[in-house]
Protein backbone atom coordinates (compact mmCIF):
# COMPACT_ATOMS: atom_id res chain seq x y z
CA UNK A 1 0.00 0.00 0.00
CA UNK A 2 1.23 3.48 -0.84
CA UNK A 3 1.22 6.73 1.06
CA UNK A 4 -1.73 7.31 3.41
CA UNK A 5 -2.32 10.61 5.20
CA UNK A 6 -4.25 11.34 8.40
CA UNK A 7 -4.78 15.10 7.99
CA UNK A 8 -5.57 17.05 11.15
CA UNK A 9 -4.80 14.00 13.29
CA UNK A 10 -4.87 15.70 16.69
CA UNK A 11 -4.30 12.94 19.24
CA UNK A 12 -5.76 10.23 16.94
CA UNK A 13 -2.55 8.79 15.52
CA UNK A 14 -3.22 6.03 13.01
CA UNK A 15 -0.68 3.27 12.36
CA UNK A 16 0.33 3.00 8.71
CA UNK A 17 -0.54 6.66 8.06
CA UNK A 18 1.55 9.82 7.98
CA UNK A 19 -0.18 11.68 10.81
CA UNK A 20 -0.28 15.44 10.15
CA UNK A 21 -1.35 18.34 12.36
CA UNK A 22 -0.80 22.08 12.66
CA UNK A 23 -0.11 22.12 16.40
CA UNK A 24 3.58 21.70 17.22
CA UNK A 25 2.84 20.12 20.62
CA UNK A 26 0.79 17.32 19.00
CA UNK A 27 2.90 14.22 18.46
CA UNK A 28 2.47 14.01 14.67
CA UNK A 29 4.77 12.84 11.87
CA UNK A 30 4.41 16.13 9.96
CA UNK A 31 3.36 19.61 11.06
CA UNK A 32 1.79 22.06 8.61
CA UNK A 33 -1.28 24.29 8.28
CA UNK A 34 -4.13 22.78 6.23
CA UNK A 35 -5.28 26.33 5.42
CA UNK A 36 -2.01 27.05 3.58
CA UNK A 37 -1.45 25.69 0.10
CA UNK A 38 0.19 23.74 -1.40
CA UNK A 39 0.50 20.88 1.07
CA UNK A 40 4.02 19.39 1.31
CA UNK A 41 3.23 16.38 -0.89
CA UNK A 42 3.79 15.89 -4.61
CA UNK A 43 0.90 15.77 -7.05
CA UNK A 44 -0.56 12.28 -7.59
CA UNK A 45 1.51 10.82 -4.72
CA UNK A 46 -1.08 9.83 -2.08
CA UNK A 47 -3.26 6.71 -2.09
CA UNK A 48 -5.60 7.67 0.75
CA UNK A 49 -6.47 10.72 2.84
CA UNK A 50 -8.39 10.49 6.12
CA UNK A 51 -9.89 13.64 7.67
CA UNK A 52 -11.70 12.95 10.95
CA UNK A 53 -13.60 16.00 12.23
CA UNK A 54 -11.22 18.41 10.49
CA UNK A 55 -12.90 19.89 7.42
CA UNK A 56 -15.47 21.85 9.45
CA UNK A 57 -12.61 23.80 11.09
CA UNK A 58 -10.85 24.88 7.89
CA UNK A 59 -11.30 28.18 6.07
CA UNK A 60 -12.05 27.18 2.47
CA UNK A 61 -13.69 23.80 1.83
CA UNK A 62 -13.47 23.96 -2.00
CA UNK A 63 -9.75 24.85 -1.81
CA UNK A 64 -9.05 21.96 0.59
CA UNK A 65 -10.99 19.56 -1.66
CA UNK A 66 -8.95 20.81 -4.62
CA UNK A 67 -5.66 20.35 -2.78
CA UNK A 68 -6.67 16.84 -1.73
CA UNK A 69 -7.48 16.13 -5.39
CA UNK A 70 -4.05 17.43 -6.43
CA UNK A 71 -2.08 15.16 -4.10
CA UNK A 72 -4.24 12.03 -4.49
CA UNK A 73 -3.19 9.60 -7.20
CA UNK A 74 -5.85 8.79 -9.83
CA UNK A 75 -8.30 6.43 -8.12
CA UNK A 76 -7.06 7.51 -4.67
CA UNK A 77 -9.58 7.69 -1.84
CA UNK A 78 -10.58 10.65 0.29
CA UNK A 79 -12.38 9.64 3.49
CA UNK A 80 -14.02 12.39 5.54
CA UNK A 81 -15.99 12.39 8.77
CA UNK A 82 -17.73 15.61 9.87
CA UNK A 83 -20.55 16.60 12.23
CA UNK A 84 -24.02 16.43 10.69
CA UNK A 85 -25.50 19.91 10.20
CA UNK A 86 -28.63 18.99 12.18
CA UNK A 87 -26.78 17.83 15.29
CA UNK A 88 -25.45 19.24 18.51
CA UNK A 89 -22.00 18.18 17.30
CA UNK A 90 -22.18 20.80 14.56
CA UNK A 91 -23.12 23.72 16.80
CA UNK A 92 -21.47 23.04 20.15
CA UNK A 93 -17.90 23.74 19.02
CA UNK A 94 -17.30 27.48 18.48
CA UNK A 95 -14.38 26.72 16.13
CA UNK A 96 -16.64 25.11 13.50
CA UNK A 97 -16.83 27.24 10.35
CA UNK A 98 -18.89 24.98 8.04
CA UNK A 99 -21.86 22.64 8.21
CA UNK A 100 -22.41 19.43 6.24
CA UNK A 101 -25.26 17.21 5.14
CA UNK A 102 -25.12 13.96 3.21
CA UNK A 103 -25.44 16.06 0.00
CA UNK A 104 -22.54 18.48 0.61
CA UNK A 105 -19.83 16.59 -1.29
CA UNK A 106 -22.03 16.30 -4.40
CA UNK A 107 -20.72 19.71 -5.46
CA UNK A 108 -17.34 18.10 -6.12
CA UNK A 109 -18.65 14.99 -7.87
CA UNK A 110 -19.30 13.85 -11.41
CA UNK A 111 -22.81 14.27 -12.71
CA UNK A 112 -23.91 16.93 -10.20
CA UNK A 113 -25.52 19.95 -11.92
CA UNK A 114 -23.56 22.47 -9.82
CA UNK A 115 -20.13 20.83 -10.03
CA UNK A 116 -19.03 23.49 -12.52
CA UNK A 117 -17.90 25.59 -9.54
CA UNK A 118 -14.69 23.56 -9.31
CA UNK A 119 -12.31 22.25 -12.02
CA UNK A 120 -11.85 18.80 -10.44
CA UNK A 121 -14.08 15.80 -9.88
CA UNK A 122 -14.54 12.97 -7.45
CA UNK A 123 -16.76 9.92 -7.65
CA UNK A 124 -18.95 9.60 -4.57
CA UNK A 125 -18.47 6.10 -3.18
CA UNK A 126 -20.43 6.61 0.04
CA UNK A 127 -22.28 9.32 1.98
CA UNK A 128 -23.66 7.88 5.20
CA UNK A 129 -25.25 9.46 8.26
CA UNK A 130 -24.29 7.89 11.56
CA UNK A 131 -25.37 8.14 15.17
CA UNK A 132 -23.21 7.54 18.22
CA UNK A 133 -24.24 5.15 20.97
CA UNK A 134 -21.82 6.25 23.70
CA UNK A 135 -24.38 6.97 26.42
CA UNK A 136 -27.91 6.04 27.45
CA UNK A 137 -29.53 9.06 25.76
CA UNK A 138 -27.87 8.26 22.44
CA UNK A 139 -28.76 4.57 22.63
CA UNK A 140 -32.38 5.47 23.42
CA UNK A 141 -32.49 7.98 20.56
CA UNK A 142 -31.18 5.31 18.20
CA UNK A 143 -34.34 3.24 18.83
CA UNK A 144 -36.55 5.89 17.18
CA UNK A 145 -38.20 4.40 14.08
CA UNK A 146 -38.24 6.14 10.67
CA UNK A 147 -35.10 8.16 11.41
CA UNK A 148 -34.30 8.49 7.71
CA UNK A 149 -37.58 10.42 7.21
CA UNK A 150 -37.73 12.20 10.57
CA UNK A 151 -34.26 13.72 10.04
CA UNK A 152 -35.93 16.28 7.75
CA UNK A 153 -38.07 17.53 10.65
CA UNK A 154 -36.05 16.83 13.81
CA UNK A 155 -32.54 17.71 14.89
CA UNK A 156 -30.15 15.36 16.69
CA UNK A 157 -31.26 12.07 15.14
CA UNK A 158 -27.80 11.66 13.64
CA UNK A 159 -24.43 12.93 14.84
CA UNK A 160 -22.18 12.86 11.81
CA UNK A 161 -21.68 12.25 8.12
CA UNK A 162 -19.09 9.93 6.63
CA UNK A 163 -17.98 10.46 3.03
CA UNK A 164 -15.78 8.35 0.84
CA UNK A 165 -14.74 9.81 -2.51
CA UNK A 166 -12.53 8.57 -5.32
CA UNK A 167 -10.34 10.95 -7.31
CA UNK A 168 -11.29 11.23 -10.97
CA UNK A 169 -9.04 12.81 -13.60
CA UNK A 170 -9.67 16.53 -14.10
CA UNK A 171 -11.91 17.32 -17.09
CA UNK A 172 -10.04 18.16 -20.31
CA UNK A 173 -9.14 21.82 -20.44
CA UNK A 174 -9.87 22.40 -16.75
CA UNK A 175 -7.89 25.18 -15.17
CA UNK A 176 -6.75 24.45 -11.62
CA UNK A 177 -8.08 26.80 -8.94
CA UNK A 178 -5.78 29.64 -7.92
CA UNK A 179 -3.73 28.93 -4.82
CA UNK A 180 -5.15 31.12 -2.02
Amino acid sequence: MGLKLNLGCGEKLLPGYVNCDVLPHVKADRHFDLNRFPYPFAADSVDEIWMDNVLEHLDDVPAVMGEAHRILRPGGRLRIQVPYAKSDWAFQDPTHKHFFTEQTMNYFCEGWPYSYYVPFRYRLIEARLFADANNFRQRLRNLIPFKSVLRYFLFNLYDGVYFELEKLPSPAGAVPPPTP
